[in-house]
């Protein structure tokens, strides 16, 4: 056979073959030895009949027909193992009928995933954060330990701010009744937003056994268009008031919330320093790495073929209604919430898909360029460190597969910083930081190869988020 390829612009491959009669002829007869293997023929053992019967039997085209497709599919195979070609879809074929005697012409034009002109990478460079820890985060974290050590005590005073309270709420708009809480507790903010915005001012001085009737104006920006902006009238009951009661910081304090592992406060926070600084780097280099990354794709060149984007819108919705699943809603329910079809929304998502596989066509790129490999050892210590963490994850190929891409694209974006920053004055720190994302984000591959899922989408989880709090109408948030 002879076989050409075209490339096109558009991001396809048009495969042109012709194929003489002698080959037609000679892929006839391999047809015949298959065909007569299956087909029970009278008076034959299977596999015995010869031709003329078993073209009598099922028709003379028919085996020369199975001969052609034996023929197109060899010739597809080899032409994309040859010219390194990546499919994105199944091939559309253009076979027109055969004429017996006569060579053959076919083509198949088939989309495929053409290979990212790199940006000059290496000639790149970005500056790392220089990252410290102020005195006033260490006391932040620490109030954030005494906040959640403290106690309830109920007093016989007015309420204040930052005080606790329970109480029987009715609150109403109109002629619509919203929510009707019976011995609710919250707590009194100066900060409170969303559907109780500017509630608390008016609780502020009541006392306990006191009831009161008070309006406010339901925030512009509430998520339920119905009730925004409207009035909200309030009859509330205060039932019994509570004041924080703050453990003092000293060395018990320290030992309590540490678990024993350090006996004084000068320890406590030296270590809460250390922690906070650690998770600082981390945040650090993703935004270098992001930062990097981004930079090379603005100044790369893709010819994207639109089948690889719907691909991706595909496993994005997929992703999202694993979410919603999650928050027992599907996804016409939500469609139905936002007042949008089905259309619309993917629509939305094209452009963050378009993004996402750019991002995974250059990662795959650089990693080729720069011969990041995987090894089996490799993959063996992500499975032990799921294992030492309680997650143990069965070996299958797909989860096999997960990991290796995940990890590989870590390792290159890993590279991708030795190659465009100035060495890590905290190299040792770093590489277990980068260990520990990189792991982190082999995990993330791993469960969204179990959901059919790609990756989770920060978007659309804060969009589920808000269905979430949407719903609970009936809580004083």
């Amino acid at each position: 056979m002879k076989v050409s390829v075209e490339k096109l612009p558009t991001s396809e491959a048009v495969l042109n073959v012709d194929v003489t009669w002698d080959e037609m002829q000679k892929a006839s007869d391999k047809a015949y030895r298959k065909l007569v293997k299956q087909v029970d023929i009278q008076g034959f053992r299977r596999g015995k009949a010869p031709r003329t019967v078993l073209e009598r039997r099922v028709g003379k085209e028919y085996i020369y027909q199975e001969g052609l497709d034996d023929l197109i599919s060899e010739a597809y195979s080899n032409a994309l193992k040859e010219n390194d070609l990546t499919p994105i879809s199944q091939p559309k074929l253009d076979a027109p009928v055969f004429e017996m005697g006569q060579d053959y012409h076919f083509s198949l034009t088939v989309p495929v995933i053409t290979p990212v002109e790199l940006a000059d990478y290496k000639s790149m460079h970005f500056d790392r954060e220089e990252v410290t820890v102020s005195s006033e985060e260490v006391e932040e974290e620490l109030k954030g330990f005494q906040n959640r050590l403290s106690d309830w005590e109920t007093v016989e005073r007015p309420v204040e701010y930052d005080d606790r309270i329970k109480a029987d709420l009715k609150l109403t708009s109109g002629e619509q009744q919203i929510s009707d809480l019976k011995d609710n507790t919250f707590e009194i903010t100066q900060e409170r937003h969303g559907l109780f915005s500017g509630m608390d001012e008016h609780i502020v001085g009541m006392k306990t056994g006191e009831s009161k009737s008070f309006t406010t104006t339901i925030p512009e920006d509430y998520s339920n268009e119905k009730l925004a902006g409207k009035e909200a009238n309030y009859d509330l009951t205060v039932l019994s008031v509570e004041s924080k009661q703050e453990p003092a910081l000293d060395d018990d304090f320290a030992k309590k919330v540490s678990d024993d592992q350090f006996d004084n406060m000068e320890d406590l926070r030296k270590a809460i320093s250390d922690n906070i600084l650690e998770r600082k780097k981390r945040s650090a280099t993703e935004e270098l790495r992001d930062k990097a990354l981004k930079e090379v794709i603005e100044k790369s060149t893709f010819v994207i073929h639109p089948t690889l984007i719907d691909q991706e819108v595909d496993e994005m919705e997929h992703q999202f209604g694993h979410m919603l699943e999650q928050q027992h809603l599907n996804m016409n329910q939500y469609l139905n919430m936002v007042k949008k079809s089905r259309e619309e929304y993917r629509q939305e998502l094209r452009a963050d898909a378009e993004e996402r596989v750019k991002r995974q066509l250059v990662l795959e790129q650089i990693a080729n360029d720069e011969q990041i490999m995987v090894d089996p050892g490799e993959i063996e210590a992500l499975f032990n460190a799921y294992e030492q963490i309680g997650q143990p994850l069965p070996k299958t190929e797909e989860q096999i597969r997960a990991l290796m891409l995940s990890y590989r694209r870590e390792k290159t974006l890993t590279r991708l910083i030795e190659l465009t920053t100035d060495p890590d004055p905290d190299a040792e720190s770093e590489e277990a930081a980068e260990e520990d994302a990189a792991i982190a984000n082999a995990e993330a591959a791993v469960l969204a190869s179990e959901t059919e899922a790609t990756e989770d989408d920060a978007e659309e989880s804060a969009t589920a988020t808000t269905l979430s709090g949407d719903q609970k109408t009936e809580t004083v948030e």
